[in-house]
């Protein structure tokens, strides 16, 4: 019994960290909602594209408005703003934001109107989106299947401590070997693909993702160097700790960005 104990509470809490770092990310499409006139109206602005094509931004249709506008600028810097005049196609609203390099970004916000008033805007508030090379779904699949399981092993070590139930030490070397594949070798991969660099983070860049995937692997070997020859739970205990807040850092935060004055990518910011 404390062996299914175990599992189903690893699995609980890596399904909900996984969560939590989707929906917190600077990627998860932005929401709008209950706006006046219509309280439970609810649709996104997305957040992510990939190159080669037109962005296209979805924006659900309600009676309390009868007219779209949808303004944007290159991200980060001082860029002239460009207006779309968004079309009404039937139950939707859409407009298409002109492609970017990878790691581009464009800042917009969306203005609704009723009778040639302004109801609505997100001026204050603006979604940017960033565009990135598309990734084979061999290489992402893999990857993210990979992180789930480095955080499940490593949930399934801890409370094989916590329960006294199972092998902890052959646990947290599977643990140690799934994060030393998914983000070592599969996520520098997919970075490349998408943004045309294998690893952003220290010594060569700053991006949030890759160097809290380093932290959260040198605090796991450390934990397993210190376990060799003598049983120290509380190494493994803090390594089970340090992943669970490393994963649920919110992903592509702090991740590449293409700079449009100096015409490079760079990392380490928002």
């Amino acid at each position: 019994m404390k062996k299914a104990l175990v599992w189903i509470i690893a699995v609980i809490i890596t399904l909900g960290a996984s969560y939590y770092q989707r929906i917190s990310g600077p990627t998860y499409p932005m929401k709008i909602s209950d706006i006046p006139g219509d309280a439970n109206y609810s649709s996104k602005l997305i957040r992510s594209s990939e190159t080669g094509e037109y962005a296209h931004v979805i924006i659900d249709e309600s009676s309390a408005f009868d007219k779209v506008l949808l303004v944007y600028s290159k991200y980060p810097g001082e860029f002239k703003n460009d207006t779309i005049h968004v079309k009404n196609t039937g139950g939707l609203w859409e407009a298409y934001l002109p492609d970017q390099p990878p790691a581009g970004k464009l800042k917009y916000y969306v203005v609704l109107f009723s009778n040639g008033e302004e109801i609505w805007s997100n001026k204050d508030n603006p979604a940017i989106i960033r565009f990135k090379d598309p990734v084979p779904i061999g290489v992402l699949i893999p990857h993210v299947l990979a992180m789930l399981t480095a955080m499940l092993f490593s949930m399934v070590t801890l409370f094989m401590i916590i329960l006294k139930k199972g092998n902890y030490k052959r646990m947290s070397y599977l643990t140690v070997a799934v994060l030393l594949v998914g983000g070592f070798i599969l996520g520098p991969i997919m970075q490349n693909y998408a943004f045309g660099e294998f690893w952003t983070g220290w010594p060569n860049g700053h991006d949030f993702t890759d160097n809290k995937t380093l932290i959260a692997f040198l605090i796991w070997v450390i934990a397993m160097i210190i376990n060799f020859k003598k049983d120290r739970k509380w190494a493994i205990i803090v390594a089970s700790v340090s992943m669970l807040i490393v994963f649920s850092i919110p992903h592509s935060m702090g991740g590449s960005e293409y700079n449009y004055e100096e015409g490079v990518v760079e990392t380490g910011n928002k």
